[in-house]
């Protein structure tokens, strides 16, 4: 409970009723109990995980929203009454936000004088004496000196997620421009993708501000931001081809709110894992259950690449690509194996070795941003539907040099499934799909009628295409429902597998990697391509 006496009379109950006249919420006001600020980063994480830990007493503070009040991510605002001058309070306020990374502005007053200290996205402070106390939709982000590429620093992936996280739920609360889920997440990869360019246009030019940082004011700051996202569109149409992307369809706030959280951090030069775990905030936003798009489990992912032993001659493509996270294994660990390798040839290898399609635009845009962060493995990463060869001509051409059979050695995918998501007859008969015949059975063993074509699951129909687009020799590592190689209803698919490939392994995965998205019994199958039979005269 606050402690009460003069100062709390005197100074801090008619401080509170300023706020509430100002058009703070009282419910954004949290001043009894105090709110309590780690002493240590070793308390701060402690308060992270739910446990007891050593605090600062604040007297006031404010948060973004009522909603937010007790949320130590949104906490906005921190005023002190207790020091006994301004040197003291804008010292005790400095070691307060310190510790406290999300507070944006302190203010210390004695009721007759104040002084506040403002956060300045390069994490330095600016001070301010005799300020007027904010209003809720007050911009408190101010710019300083411009920020140039060396002033930019690593983070972590904590952070980085954190701000993922605050970024994503500032534009589902309060941007008015994009406001469907799917438009409001194309956005984000945009505004990301700008960042990214910001970050390599500083990296060759560090002596030049960058152009992802808080300017002026916002007007400013998202002017530049959209001019740079113009050049882009017209550098990359790969990228920013569709209708939907012909400008940033975001807020001013918006924007200057993600430069104020990203400004100052080299997104360009973050490590695998960090850009991974941050990405995945996006990554779950995109999941569409019913369609059978499932994120994959990372403790999956790394064991199929693992298990396909990737070289540095191989040429992999995953034809269900998601939001990339094979492509990025198979990357990482062709570096971590090959320790010689310099920064310039693994980009190289990238841009000639991996490959991805998938029909969700903004999938491919998040494997793209990821792949730039991570060495540009980007170029050959496509929009379509790579079981319908026989639309890629008219809808998707950039797929026919891409996915031509027999041109890759590693195939490493999860497929969507579900008894839902069928491919038509029609459709497979176009597509040429033999796995879609209908079965006979014969003595003990099933042929297929050559021109008699049934619906089949999504799953069965990725497996052969995955056979046609592999070499003799190569192998894949699939995703796919326990019940195609251990139900009744599937015994034909061993005679359709037996010619073409060889089983290799089987590896379960436990339903809880799944838990959350998909409750379907799946395993892990490795294949290797087998030499046609060459028939007798």
């Amino acid at each position: 409970m606050a402690a009460k006496g003069p100062e709390h009379e005197e100074v801090r109950l008619p401080l509170i009723d300023k706020l509430v006249a100002l058009g703070w919420h009282k419910d954004q006001i949290l001043w009894d109990p105090e709110w309590k600020v780690p002493k240590t980063p070793s308390d701060a994480t402690k308060r992270e995980e739910g446990k007891s830990f050593a605090g600062f007493p604040v007297d006031i503070a404010l948060f973004e929203t009522p909603e937010r009040r007790g949320d130590r991510e949104y906490v906005k605002v921190l005023i002190e009454t207790k020091a006994p001058d301004i040197e003291a309070g804008i010292s005790q306020l400095e070691t307060y936000m310190s510790l406290e990374p999300r507070v944006r502005l302190g203010i210390w007053t004695n009721g007759s004088k104040n002084a506040a200290l403002i956060r300045l996205p390069n994490g330095t402070f600016q001070q301010k004496k005799n300020v007027q106390l904010p209003q809720p939709d007050d911009d408190l982000i101010e710019g300083g000196k411009p920020l140039c590429w060396p002033d930019l620093t690593p983070a972590t992936a904590k952070d980085l997620t954190k701000a993922f996280e605050r970024l994503l739920n500032f534009v589902v609360i309060g941007d008015s421009r994009s406001t469907r889920p799917d438009d409001r997440l194309n956005q984000l990869c945009n505004l990301i993708l700008v960042k990214l360019e910001s970050d390599r246009k500083g990296k060759m030019a560090p002596t030049k501000p960058v152009v992802f940082q808080v300017w002026k004011d916002e007007a400013q700051t998202a002017k530049k931001v959209r001019d740079l996202y113009d050049t882009m569109r017209l550098t990359h149409a790969d990228i920013f081809g569709r209708k939907e992307d012909s400008e940033l369809h975001l807020d001013d706030a918006t924007i200057h709110q993600a430069c104020y959280e990203l400004a100052a951090v080299k997104l360009i030069d973050v490590g695998l894992e960090a850009v991974s775990r941050a990405f995945q905030v996006f990554r779950n936003e995109t999941l569409k259950s019913e369609e059978g798009q499932y994120f994959t489990p990372t403790p999956v992912i790394r064991s199929a690449v693992k298990l396909l032993d990737i070289q540095y001659d191989d040429k992999i493509i995953d034809p269900a690509c998601g939001t990339g996270g094979f492509l990025l294994e198979c990357f990482r660990q062709l570096r971590e194996n090959n320790a010689g390798i310099s920064e310039g040839d693994a980009k190289a290898w990238a841009q000639r070795h991996l490959y991805g399609v998938d029909k969700d635009p903004i999938s491919v845009k998040l494997t793209k941003a990821m792949m730039i962060v991570l060495g540009d493995g980007s170029t050959h990463t496509q929009v379509g539907d790579s079981l319908r060869r026989h639309q890629w001509a008219k809808k998707y051409p950039a797929l026919v040099p891409m996915l031509t059979d027999e041109s890759f050695t590693v195939i490493v995918t999860n497929p969507p499934f579900g008894e839902k998501l069928t491919l038509s007859a029609a459709d497979a008969r176009d597509a040429g799909l033999t796995i879609c015949q209908k079965p006979k059975k014969v003595g003990e063993h099933y042929t297929f009628e050559k021109n008699k074509y049934v619906e089949r699951e999504v799953g069965l129909a990725f497996l052969e295409l995955c056979y046609r687009l592999l070499v003799v020799g190569g192998r894949m590592a699939i995703v796919l429902p326990e019940t195609y190689l251990f139900s009744k209803s599937y015994l034909w698919l061993y005679d359709w597998l037996e010619p073409r490939l060889a089983l290799r392994g089987i590896f379960n995965v436990p339903m809880e990697a799944f838990q959350g998205f998909c409750r379907a019994k799946t395993n892990l199958y490795v294949f290797e391509k087998k030499a046609p039979v060459e028939k007798k005269a």
